[in-house]
């Protein structure tokens, strides 16, 4: 910074302020990659001003605002949670589920729909291992109201079609 006379009293005038321009300049600034220079931004709040508001597009960023929040470690780490780790696996948890619950059913309709009792067997095996391992999981998994709801639906569904086929299987 240059002081500049504005009549009696010295200001402190900034040098030429420095604007990065796309992700790759930004990353190449901070010694990172793209995609991780992109996370920063999601999850700690890396300072990116987007044009006219934009949320996806061109990004620009300052190296003075970069720098702050690169030495302001410990305010940083105030926007990311302690308990990210936990978070994501409880999310990742959340999803398996899910999924592994809609696997389930299309393997219960498709013993439901074969004629083939090899076949019907296999799958119903395949579809009550899959809900034992829902069954199982979801207790160390913290799933919201709605979450909950729409397992339950599926687990509900699945159990009535494994007891239809173990009847048919009996």
């Amino acid at each position: 910074m240059m002081p500049q006379q504005v009549g009696l009293a010295a200001v402190e005038m900034p040098a030429r302020m420095e604007i990065f321009s796309g992700w790759k300049e930004i990353a190449s600034y901070l010694g990172k990659g793209v995609r991780t220079v992109q996370r920063y931004e999601r999850e700690m709040r890396l300072p990116i001003h987007r044009p006219a508001g934009k949320s996806h597009g061109a990004v620009v960023a300052s190296k003075l605002e970069l720098d702050n929040w690169v030495t302001s470690s410990p305010a940083r780490n105030d926007f990311v949670s302690k308990n990210w780790p936990a978070d994501r696996v409880n999310s990742l948890g959340i999803n398996f589920l899910q999924v592994d619950s809609e696997i389930a059913l299309t393997f219960a309709s498709m013993a439901l729909e074969t004629k083939n009792m090899e076949k019907r067997t296999r799958t119903t095996q395949t579809a009550q291992k899959a809900y034992d391992t829902i069954m199982r999981l979801r207790k160390g998994i913290r799933l919201t109201d709605a979450e909950r709801d729409r397992l339950d639906a599926n687990l509900r569904r699945l159990k009535d079609e494994l007891q239809s086929l173990d009847r048919s299987l009996s």
